[in-house]
C-alpha cells in the first residue's frame, strides 16, 4: 500500500488549473466495465460487459442547472442525456450521475463501441454551454485495454482459506489478487491506474476498503497484489462479499477546464460467510446481492441510470 504526493489529489479531484468561470462540471468518464463472478471452485463467470458513463460534480444544488449529452464522434445521435431529475449518487466529496447500457460479452460491446471509438461530451449550465474535445476509449493505440480478470485468494493466520462459509470473524483477513499487467502512470497526466478492494455486509455496507488517492494516506495501488482487513470487522455467522477492480486508465484530456478520462477494467465478487453463530435478526442471506456488480439490468438500446450506490469505493 503506498502513499502520494498531494498532486495526484483523488480520483475525482479536479484538475490543477481550472478556467474562469468555474465549470459546471468538474469531470467527465466514460468506460468498458467486465464484470465476474466467482464460484467456490474459483471460477469466473462473466456477469456482465458495461459501458458506462459519468459525469462527475462538486454540488448537488448545481447540477439541477446543469445538462449534459453523450454522443459518438461523428455522430448527431445522443447516446445518453443527463439532467437534473436523474439519479445521483454521493462519494469522496463529490456527486456524480452515471448511465450504463449491458451487453452479453466484451466482443458484442466492442461491436457496438470499437476500440478506435472516440465520444464527445456536450454540457451546459451557469457557466455557458460547451462542447468538449473527444475522449477515445481505446486510447491514442485505438485497442481495447481492459487487464485480465483475476480470481481472489483468502488467506487467514498465513493460511489458504478453504472454506469460503468458514470465514474466522476474529482473525484479520488477507485478500490476494494477481499483479496487474501494464498497470501504471497514465502518460501525460497525473493519473495512475486505480486497484480497488472492498468488503461488503448483506445490506451492501462496506466494511473494509483497501483506500482511494486523495481520501487515504495509505491505500492499494498498481503495484499491489494483495490488502488485508484487520480483525473485527466481520460479524459472526454472516454473508459478505469481497470484491476487487482493477482499472486501467487510457486516456485523458482537458477541455474547457473540465478534465475528462476514459478507462477499461474488470471486477470480481466472491462471495462468502463467516463462522459461528449469528446475532438475533442478523442476515442470513445477502438482502442485496451483486453490490457492486449490476447485472444484466440494463439490456436494451438505451443507457439508463446505475443504482445511486457507492460503487468502487
Amino acid at each position: 500500500m503506498k502513499t502520494v504526493p498531494a498532486i495526484l489529489a483523488c480520483l475525482l479531484a479536479a484538475p490543477a488549473a481550472l478556467s474562469d468561470p468555474k465549470p459546471d462540471v468538474t469531470l467527465t468518464w466514460v468506460e468498458k466495465y467486465l464484470t465476474y463472478a466467482q464460484d467456490h471452485e474459483n471460477r469466473l463467470a462473466l456477469t456482465d460487459a458495461h459501458f458506462l458513463a459519468e459525469i462527475i460534480f462538486d454540488g448537488d444544488r448545481d447540477f439541477d442547472a446543469i445538462r449534459a449529452t453523450l454522443r459518438k464522434q461523428g455522430s448527431d445521435e445522443p447516446l445518453a442525456a443527463y439532467g437534473g431529475s436523474d439519479k445521483r449518487a454521493f462519494t469522496n466529496g463529490y456527486f456524480y450521475t452515471r448511465k450504463t447500457r449491458s451487453f452479453d460479452s466484451l466482443e458484442a460491446l466492442d461491436a457496438m463501441h470499437p476500440a478506435d471509438s472516440a465520444f464527445v461530451w456536450t454540457v451546459a449550465g451557469p457557466s455557458g454551454q460547451f462542447t468538449l474535445d473527444p475522449i477515445r476509449i481505446g486510447g491514442p493505440e485505438g485497442r481495447t485495454q481492459v487487464p485480465k480478470p483475476s480470481t481472489i485468494r483468502l488467506e487467514q493466520g498465513s493460511m489458504a482459506v478453504g472454506n469460503y462459509d468458514a470465514i474466522d470473524p476474529a482473525a484479520s483477513l488477507t485478500i490476494n489478487f494477481d499483479p496487474f499487467v501494464g498497470g501504471g502512470p497514465l502518460e501525460g497526466s497525473v493519473w495512475s491506474d486505480l486497484v480497488f478492494v472492498l468488503v461488503s455486509d448483506c445490506h451492501g455496507e462496506v466494511v473494509y476498503t483497501g483506500g482511494a488517492p486523495g481520501t487515504d494516506k495509505d491505500f492499494v495501488d498498481y503495484t499491489d497484489t494483495s490488502a488485508t482487513m484487520p480483525a473485527g470487522r466481520l460479524r459472526p455467522g454472516e454473508p459478505y462479499v469481497v470484491f476487487i477492480s482493477q482499472v486501467n486508465y487510457v486516456d485523458f484530456n482537458e477541455s474547457h477546464g473540465i478534465g475528462q478520462l476514459a478507462a477499461n477494467s474488470f471486477a470480481t465478487e466472491l462471495p462468502v460467510r463467516t463462522r459461528g453463530t449469528p446475532a438475533a435478526g442478523a442476515c442470513t442471506t445477502n438482502l442485496r446481492p451483486a453490490q457492486y456488480l449490476w447485472t444484466r439490468k440494463s439490456r436494451g438500446e438505451a443507457m439508463v441510470s446505475w443504482p445511486t450506490l457507492a460503487d468502487y469505493w
